[in-house]
């Protein structure tokens, strides 16, 4: 009588070897995995700052922008005032009249220079006088004010101001923000570039009323 041999219950060398290399596999995927999500949440968080660089920067447009006016000047000639208003909003490289106290709001590719009527300390109404300027060396946008003095904005890597006419208001002149945000994380660089535009809600005023603005009448 032959004896049943037993069957015996286990791994060969072969399936423990592919068990090890699988659940190796696993793992280093895992851990990749983890550290993939780590770099993106680190990431995150670095265009979330510069996120809120650019809105610090475009709320201080947008507050000051909205006010923005011409200055008028009343010892000029009521021509050259009327001049300003026909045309108070001005893009240009350079801006020079001696003759002329009475100025537009003057846009240049990184220069901005307005007025815009203010309260200084003591409570009383006055124009300010804005600049904002940036200084492409630092990556820094400085706004001036003649009552609060200098504010400086960081966190960009470029800015551009340009002069824009929507094709539905041809007649309202606005202001173009153009904002590019550079970031570098583990050598990787990214680009994140921010445009909106604006208008003085004066100047919109000056324009359409024509009661205002003797120089449109017919």
């Amino acid at each position: 009588m032959y004896r049943l041999r037993k069957k015996i219950k286990g791994f060969t060398l072969v399936e423990s070897i592919i068990a090890i290399g699988m659940a190796s596999a696993l793992i280093i995927l895992v851990m990749k995995l983890s550290s993939a999500i780590r770099g993106d949440v680190v990431k995150g968080t670095v265009d979330l700052q510069n996120l809120q660089d650019a809105r610090l920067v475009i709320n201080s447009l947008r507050r000051d922008f909205t006010c923005a006016m011409p200055y008028y000047d009343s010892s000029d000639k009521q021509e050259d005032i009327d001049s300003v208003r026909n045309n108070p909003v001005l893009y240009t490289e350079t801006y020079t009249d001696s003759n002329k106290k009475s100025k537009p709001i003057i846009i240049h590719k990184h220069h901005l220079n307005f007025v815009k009527p203010a309260h200084d300390s003591s409570g009383n109404l006055n124009l300010e006088e804005i600049t904002y300027v940036f200084d492409g060396i630092n990556k820094t946008l400085i706004r001036h004010s003649s009552i609060s003095g200098d504010k400086h904005f960081k966190g960009m890597d470029n800015i551009e101001f340009g002069l824009y006419y929507h094709p539905l208001e041809t007649d309202i002149p606005m202001l173009l923000v153009s904002m590019i945000i550079r970031t570098t994380e583990s050598g990787e660089t990214k680009t994140l570039p921010l445009t909106t535009t604006m208008c003085s809600s004066i100047v919109n005023k000056d324009i359409v009323n024509l009661d205002w603005n003797s120089s449109k009448k017919n």
